[in-house]
Order: structure tokens, then sequence, then C-alpha cells
């Protein structure tokens, strides 16, 4: 409730974003606007993305078109939007693998942090230590004996090679001093579908595109990988309350564009974010799914925020030995 009523305060800003609206502003969009998705359909980005992109869309008055983009853990999306003209009608659904990205690619055409430019943050999400029920692990401690006991033969799949999925899961690894083999797929959603299906055993998805495998019971949670509990998911243990508060990782998920994307555009989608995200129905639904609405969604913070995940996941890559491919 306290991120809500920060959104709340922020929102008093419409009147003036209102009053500041350029003509251009006053007459965009005026065609259906594409966001697209780094990553395969299925996983955490895509699921909220498509939730939130019909309300934006109604409320912007244009069509928003979600298109999946997927491959080399978010790269190939951040660089076909980094280099898209920055009119409007193309935002990337960033996510913590922009901030990786630095870090994980040394050879890349565009640089993430300077050729996008933020534009509003939508939510915060955990991340959640999954297991197939096949497995017959019940709880974390268990999950770790058998890691080190049995490690080559438990399949850790991820998103990709430095993707969100892989990060956290090298988070928990490191900080239990845990060994398993890593098996990637191309997006969080075959991941998730691997350890359903036993080709894998262990997954570290963000939680809402989980939510419901877990309450089903296709998936078997042992830990979220927070500070503390969630309202959502009462009886799952954080990591930090289990021992293992090196293994705390959380996403997000937000909207960039283009840099060189006009302010008073910017502003005009920042400010439908502000509305939709303070729908009741909106913030019941991403709540129920284990998402947070975010502290500050403004770009300046989000900027902010992102640079600085830049830096924290540096150092882990560079513990964890990560290569890309």
């Amino acid at each position: 409730m306290k991120n809500i009523r920060l959104w709340l305060g922020a929102a008093g800003v419409l009147a003036g974003v209102a009053v500041s609206m350029t003509g251009l502003a006053q007459t965009y969009p005026d065609k259906p606007i594409k966001w697209v998705v780094p990553y395969p359909p299925g996983g955490t980005t895509d699921v909220v993305a498509r939730g939130i992109a019909q309300a934006m869309g109604e409320r912007l008055g244009a069509a928003i078109v979600i298109e999946n983009k997927g491959g080399a853990a978010g790269v190939i999306g951040m660089q076909a939007v980094a280099k898209a003209a920055p009119d409007g009608y193309t935002f990337l659904v960033s996510d913590a693998s922009l901030a990786t990205a630095p870090s994980l690619n040394k050879q890349l055409s565009f640089d993430p942090l300077k050729d996008l430019q933020a534009v509003v943050l939508f939510v915060t999400v955990p991340h959640v230590v999954l297991v197939s029920p096949a497995s017959g692990l019940q709880t974390l401690d268990e999950l770790l004996a058998r890691a080190k006991q049995q490690p080559q033969a438990l399949n850790f799949a991820s998103g990709g090679i430095g993707s969100p999925l892989h990060l956290a899961g090298e988070a928990l690894r490191t900080s239990t001093g845990s060994q398993w083999v890593h098996v990637p797929y191309k997006g969080g959603g075959p991941a998730i579908v691997a350890v359903m299906s036993g080709d894998a055993q262990l997954v570290t998805p963000s939680l809402p595109s989980v939510m419901g495998h877990i309450q089903s019971g296709k998936l078997k949670a042992l830990a979220v990988t927070s500070a503390v509990r969630l309202n959502s998911l009462p009886s799952l243990p954080s990591v930090a309350e289990l021992g293992y508060p090196g293994a705390a990782s959380m996403g997000w998920i937000g909207l960039h564009a283009p840099a060189g994307l006009p302010a008073a555009i910017s502003d005009k989608v920042e400010a439908a974010a502000r509305v939709v995200m303070l729908d009741p129905s909106m913030t019941k639904r991403l709540l129920e799914q284990g998402a947070d609405l975010a502290v500050d969604p403004s770009a300046a913070a989000y900027a902010t925020f992102v640079a600085s995940e830049a830096k924290r996941w540096e150092t882990i890559v560079k513990a964890a030995g990560i290569q890309p491919e």
C-alpha cells in the first residue's frame, strides 16, 4: 500500500504535464504504437506488459501492439528499439537485462544506457526459486544439499546466458556455494516449460509469470528472492530469512524509448501510465501476480535506478565468472 500512496502523491504532476503539452504531444498518437518485448511469449515481462499495454492503449487512444523479439538475453530486442526512430511509436518493454547487458556484451553495436531513454517504471518483481514437483524437493535446504551431493544431476534452466533468470540463479548459487548444470533456453517461457516437463529441475523466474503454475501445483516454490515474505504468498519463505541475504535479487518492468524521444511525448506516456497503474483493478491484478508498483515511476528516477543496477550486476557477473555466448 505504501507504493500505491506514493504513486497517488506523484499523480499530482498530471495537471502540470497537461499544461506543458506541445502541439506535437496533443496530436500524438495518431497511429498504432509498438512495444517490443525482448523475449519470447510467456515470460514475466511479456505477461505483465500485455495487461498494461491494453489499458495504456485505451488511455492514449491508440492500439498498442506487442512484438516479441527474443534472443541474446534481450539484446536483440534492445538493439532494434535503440536503432528505431525516436518518434514515440516504438518502445522497449525494459527489464533487468538492460542493466546487465553492458557487463555481459563488450562488443555491442549500441550502448543500452545511452542509446535507450527511460520513460516510466511500472513495477518491481521478485524472483522465485522453483523446482519440478517430480524432483521430490520440499525446501531450499534440500535443494542446496542435493546441489552439493549431486551437482551434475541438477539442471538449472535459464532464459539465456546473462538473462535475469540466469543472474538470479547465479546470485543464489554463488551466495550459497552451490553447483549445478546451467541449461540456457531462448527465453523465460521455454525455461519454465522445461522444469514443468522434467527436462530441468530448477528455475528462478520472476514471480508474475509462474504464479498460476505455483497455485496449480505444476511447480513447487521453495523461496522468494526478497528480503521479506510476500503478502501474495505468505507461506513462502524469503532467501534472506533462510540465511542467504546475498541471494536476494529484484527484477522490474518499465518502458524505454530510442534516445531523443521528445520530452512532450515522454511526459504524455508517463502521465498515461500513472493513471492506468492507479486503477484499482490493475493494482489488484498486479499485486495478485506478485508484482508491486514502483516507488517512483518517473523517467528521471528510472534512469538513475538502471545506472545503479548496472554497476551492481557488473560486480555479480565478475564474481560468477559469467561469459556471454
